[in-house]
């Protein structure tokens, strides 16, 4: 049996560093992954996905860790509250959720903290979901394009042309 292909006639919708994107509609929610972890959050009942892209590297070029202050910290939650209750005006309903992580971690050192810190703060934040959350991450020098379906629930990883990762129930495609 073939796997899904991601459908071409799509809308891609970008979530940006330190943004969300929620929708009920057919399309792809889509972030460009680098040292950041991208919240994939899907209602099966609903039909309701979001995606949150949290970064823990201040730019991809310099790879440099993020400071990860309590304001910091303080601020990635008040992110995740306000993204949680975006979907839940969608009718997403938290009992139903399926929590993904995708975290993309690059190969330089003093990376593994600021990696470590954001993924277990939203593991811990999503852990009193019905459904256990779901975490993988990727340690390699370039980074990572996710795509959520958000109608769905698919998510797709793709690595550089030669690479593709797989995720959950999810299948990456050419």
């Amino acid at each position: 049996m073939m796997p899904p292909r991601m459908s071409p006639a799509l809308p891609q919708m970008i979530v940006e560093p330190d943004a969300f994107r929620v929708s009920r509609e057919s399309g792809l929610l889509v972030s460009e992954l680098h040292g950041a972890v991208a919240v994939c959050v899907y209602d099966d009942t609903q039909g309701v996905g979001g995606l949150l892209h949290l970064r823990y590297v201040a730019t991809s070029s310099t790879n440099q860790a993020l400071d990860l202050t309590d304001n910091t910290l303080s601020s990635d939650l008040l992110l995740m509250d306000r993204f949680c209750k975006e979907m839940r005006k969608l009718g997403a309903r938290k009992q139903s959720w399926r929590v993904d992580l995708i975290g993309h971690t690059p190969e330089v050192g003093g990376m593994d903290e600021p990696a470590a810190t954001v993924l277990d703060l939203v593991k811990a934040y999503f852990a009193d979901s019905r459904r256990a959350v779901e975490c993988k991450e990727v340690r390699r020098r370039l980074g990572l394009t996710v795509r959520l379906e958000s109608r769905e629930g698919r998510i797709w990883i793709n690595g550089s042309s030669d690479e593709l990762r797989t995720f959950g129930m999810a299948v990456a495609t050419a």
